[in-house]
């Protein structure tokens, strides 16, 4: 793994209280039914997806990965990304066509659940109180590792966030002293002396695609979690 993929990991690790890293299929039915966000990895340790799960009718993070669980998530998220490989794999294609050849073809929920299991992937989660809160988590995790081997299609996913949830977490948020959060502001609670330079800094290695000489005021909930990722000093 490289130094800067170890940085990136340690600083989503600080972001959240993450649940311990455990084979998909073996806990999935298990997971918790708030809201949150949860991370797919493979064994050799790469994290290749990151997902955030809403209310969802009282099932949150534990509804979402039922979906790819019970194979119903063939078209979208990581049951789309799982089953695009699969479908790239010969052997897999082989395989079912063995059995098609036979007389037993599956169902598309089988292919979307066998495309899973060919990746023995583990999964860990973070459960938040709000969909909103998730989305913030969501959104600083992916600005961490989209560089680094993420299967999410970041393009996207301003077309595929609900304008309702997206306007709740772009919400500026409130400092410590009352009013938004600003760059100048979160330089001052890290103990930085240097006008908010550092801050912006980061927030362009982060958020890429913001506009280039527009100001970062007043900062997301994103832009706080990342940048408090970054910066924040380790304690003694």
């Amino acid at each position: 793994m490289s130094t800067e993929r170890d940085a990136a990991y340690a600083a989503v690790d600080e972001l959240a209280q993450w649940s311990d890293w455990r084979p998909f299929f073996e806990v999935a039915a298990g997971a918790p039914t708030a809201p949150g966000v949860y991370q797919m990895r493979l064994r050799d340790g790469l994290i290749v997806y990151v997902g955030m799960a809403g209310e969802r009718r009282g099932q949150g993070i534990r509804g979402r990965l039922s979906i790819y669980r019970r194979g119903k998530g063939a078209v979208s998220g990581f049951g789309e990304a799982a089953l695009d490989r699969a479908l790239a794999d010969a052997e897999f294609i082989e395989e079912h066509l063995a059995n098609v050849g036979e007389g037993q073809p599956a169902r598309a929920s089988v292919w979307a659940i066998d495309a899973i299991r060919r990746l023995d992937v583990e999964v860990r989660w973070t459960p938040c109180e709000t969909a909103a809160s998730a989305l913030a988590v969501e959104t600083a995790v992916v600005a961490l590792l989209r560089t680094h081997g993420l299967w999410n299609r970041v393009a996207n996913r301003a077309i595929r966030t609900p304008a309702s949830t997206r306007a709740a977490v772009e919400q500026p948020v409130e400092s410590d002293v009352g009013g938004p959060t600003t760059a100048a502001a979160l330089s001052d609670e890290l103990g930085r002396d240097d006008g908010g330079r550092a801050i912006r800094r980061t927030l362009r290695q982060g958020f890429p695609d913001h506009v280039r000489h527009t100001s970062w005021d007043p900062l997301t909930p994103a832009h706080v979690a990342y940048v408090r990722s970054r910066l924040r000093r380790p304690r003694s």
